[in-house]
């Protein structure tokens, strides 16, 4: 009797253990991103440009602000303008990581690696840093790589904008419900379809609005959690083809906040990280499937779904499309 008491006991001691060990730890959900313009007048003898790079990282970190899983990313988005002001509107972009090795770093590299490997191996050494650890990495040469033995023979490009956005993501980062077991995933969807061209009379307008989204998800591919944002870049273009960007910067939307404006022409009286936010919301607990299989309706595509009818009634296509790809 006593040894089947002791087995007992024994067998209860080893679920317990078992059961605090799948236990995985919480963690916070980050992203952030930092944007930047180049812009050049178009000549007889060679066209303009229209350019916004946006650097992105989505982070997970943990109670001690240590970065569990951390992914980057840039949307490139460059315009060519012709002598006449005009430009390609149908224009499709892909992302850095998307692009892969299309991007066509490796044959400039010194250590012959693409964009998207050296940028997967600076976030895989900031892994277990905390947001301070990572500003603290220092640069050198005329590409401000990281000054980093470690990574001498992987990442020898332009860290300083990757650092920027890691940090800002560190320090934003959000207790959404995700664990530290789940996947980390970055997603980018970029559109111009509020681009015109030029007339004689009115300057045209290059303008590439860029979502994101930052995804985390469980081994059985359903949304832990979700942050969405989202760019938009303005450049003035004349007849004449001179390309001027609106504004020194841009502000994200959700960093905008009630300064974006659609809350007075909102029919719910929404402001748009309201909307955003309430949709990233109910995205937690879908699979990717189940993401792409939601509707939308109406000119402005807002999600045909009774649950957001209070709460998100704007275009939601960009959304669907960046947390898919970010669960691809």
């Amino acid at each position: 009797m006593k040894k089947v008491l002791a087995l007992v006991m024994v067998l209860a001691l080893a679920l317990s253990f078992t059961a605090c060990g799948g236990s995985a730890k919480k963690v916070k959900t980050g992203i952030a991103i930092v944007s930047s313009y180049t812009t050049a007048d178009a000549t007889a003898d060679a066209a303009g440009n229209a350019q916004v790079d946006s650097t992105v990282a989505a982070v997970t970190v943990d109670e001690d602000g240590k970065i569990v899983a951390c992914k980057i990313d840039v949307a490139q988005n460059k315009v060519p303008v012709n002598a006449d002001g005009t430009f390609d509107t149908s224009l499709t972009f892909k992302s850095k990581q998307e692009l892969g090795t299309d991007y066509g770093m490796t044959p400039a590299s010194p250590i012959g690696k693409e964009w998207y490997e050296q940028a997967d191996a600076f976030a895989a050494y900031v892994v277990g840093k905390t947001a301070a650890e990572v500003e603290a990495i220092g640069v050198t040469g005329d590409h401000n790589a990281p000054d980093v033995a470690d990574l001498a023979a992987s990442c020898t490009m332009n860290v300083v904008d990757i650092k920027a956005a890691i940090v800002e993501a560190c320090n934003n980062a959000q207790d959404l419900g995700a664990s530290a077991d789940d996947t980390l995933g970055l997603g980018l969807s970029t559109e111009m379809s509020s681009s015109k061209l030029p007339t004689a009379d009115e300057a045209g307008l290059v303008q590439t609005d860029t979502t994101y989204a930052a995804v985390t998800y469980d081994k059985d591919g359903k949304i832990t959690s979700t942050l969405l944002n989202c760019t938009q870049a303005k450049m003035d273009v004349t007849a004449e083809g001179v390309v001027t960007a609106r504004g020194d910067s841009i502000v994200p939307k959700q960093e905008q906040g009630d300064d974006y404006g659609m809350r007075a022409a909102s029919a719910i009286g929404k402001e748009w990280n309201e909307q955003a936010d309430a949709f990233a919301a109910y995205l937690t607990g879908k699979t990717a499937a189940e993401v792409s299989a939601i509707g939308v309706t109406g000119d402005h595509n807002a999600p045909d779904v009774a649950d957001l009818s209070a709460s998100c009634t704007m275009n939601v296509l960009g959304f669907i499309d960046a947390v898919g790809r970010a669960m691809a």
